[in-house]
């Protein structure tokens, strides 16, 4: 058996588990939250890193890596984190979200799902950099939110240019010095509806389900009618986007027993298959060994 385990920096109630057949191997897929306790996480990290049927262990509720204009800025804390599995694969996600998720925004074009009559809305492009600059192209106008909804700075940006030279003046301190879950909403953040003109405005709403979720207004009627392109949602969650009025979910991830998967537990996944070190691996070996498990098409739900 092969072990995947994704250790999330967010709560133990959003635990999970799938056993499963991939590519005539067997797998255990798991995501065990912390509760924002970085002890338990290094605890489990050194744990995982010492079990020999563990392949690959996924940064979950944090990224190892923000990017913008292709260059990646190591967050410090996930940094550390990740020496300590030693050899073990550490995988947070990121190169999914600069080949697949950007791969899948074109086939959706392709399809007319998305199209240049729709404005999108995206919460956080140095978090997802390809889709941020795939919808650039596909969409008349896009808005991004990086500044509000992870800085908590009521300003919304209206080129990825203007996010690159943000992310080179900023994402060299707030990589190193600013301690992660100010940046991001965990488990235990509370969700506060906010934006809402912001929300309104937009026809596609895209980027982490946190960002989205915690700030999305959900009885108020921004959200009716809008796509929302994102990930790692629950049933829960998709309860809750029923109810805000949201015609259409799609998912870049998998969907198993009503979740889908973080983008750091399909990388370990495929690191998995391949057998080979991240960073050795090719854009064309993640993207080949997706189209194989046939996890290289967006998931697309009519609410």
């Amino acid at each position: 058996m092969k072990k995947v385990i994704s250790v999330s920096l967010g709560s133990p109630e959003r635990d999970w588990q799938v056993d499963t057949e991939l590519g005539g191997e067997v797998f255990q897929i798991a995501r065990r939250g912390v509760g924002l306790d970085y002890a338990r996480y290094e605890a489990m990290v050194k744990a995982l890193a010492a079990d020999p049927e563990v392949a690959a262990i996924g940064l979950g509720g944090i990224n190892h890596y923000l990017v913008a204009n292709g260059v990646r800025y190591p967050i410090r804390r996930a940094a550390q984190i990740a020496a300590l599995a030693g050899d073990k694969p550490v995988v947070d996600g990121v190169r999914l979200k600069l080949t697949m998720e950007p791969a899948q925004v074109r086939i959706l074009a392709e399809n007319g799902i998305l199209n240049q009559g729709q404005r999108a809305l995206m919460v956080c492009a140095v978090d997802r950099w390809g889709m941020g600059e795939a919808l650039s192209k596909v969409c008349r106008e896009v808005l991004f939110g990086d500044l509000a909804f992870a800085l908590d700075i009521p300003i919304f940006l209206s080129s990825l240019a203007q996010v690159g030279r943000l992310g080179k003046a900023v994402l060299p301190f707030v990589t190193q010095k600013v301690p992660f879950e100010w940046l991001y909403p965990t488990g235990e953040s509370k969700n506060k509806p906010r934006y809402h003109r912001r929300f309104a405005w937009a026809d596609v709403v895209a980027g982490d389900f946190k960002f989205i979720g915690k700030s999305m207004p959900d009885a108020t009627g921004e959200m009716k009618g809008k796509i929302v392109l994102t990930n790692t949602v629950t049933s829960a969650d998709r309860e809750r986007l029923k109810r805000a009025g949201v015609k259409c979910l799609i998912t870049t991830t998998p969907n198993f027993n009503g979740r889908s998967f973080g983008t750091n537990v399909i990388e370990g996944v495929v690191v998995a298959l391949v057998g080979k070190p991240p960073e050795e691996m090719t854009d064309a070996e993640y993207l080949g060994t997706l189209n194989v498990l046939g996890w290289d098409q967006p998931t697309i739900e009519e609410m």
